[in-house]
């Protein structure tokens, strides 16, 4: 079975437009920021290349937006390397979901560090 995309196309764009920013094109060579969409999630990722003679690349996911057709609106989870699932997103103040635009300036924030992209 297919997965239909329910998501905004503006939306899409939105997030593609913030991938490509996080990196600049000199550096794409060994880091990209990548998001990755499946039905209603855009899973966001840090790739490198890989150590192993393939040439592929490995992917870190950091965050997952998921959209929520019926609110239309935008929720944060942060995935946890320890226990391997998603956790929602919260900090103090309690970050409310609401507009991709509004969901990405909470991912640039995150202000428990998951994603560091000063570091590029």
């Amino acid at each position: 079975m297919a997965w239909r995309r329910k998501i905004p196309e503006t939306d899409v764009a939105r997030v593609q437009r913030w991938c490509d920013s996080k990196v600049p094109p000199n550096a794409r060579h060994d880091v990209r920021i990548e998001c990755h969409i499946r039905g209603t999630h855009v899973t966001l990722c840090e790739a490198r290349p890989s150590w192993s003679a393939d040439g592929g690349w490995m992917h870190r996911k950091f965050f997952q937006l998921r959209y929520f057709e019926e609110e239309r609106e935008w929720g944060l989870y942060a995935y946890a390397w320890r226990t391997g699932r998603w956790h929602r997103y919260r900090r103090w103040p309690v970050y409310e979901s609401g507009s991709m635009a509004r969901t990405l300036e909470e991912v640039d924030f995150n202000s428990e560090r998951i994603f560091q992209p000063d570091r590029f």
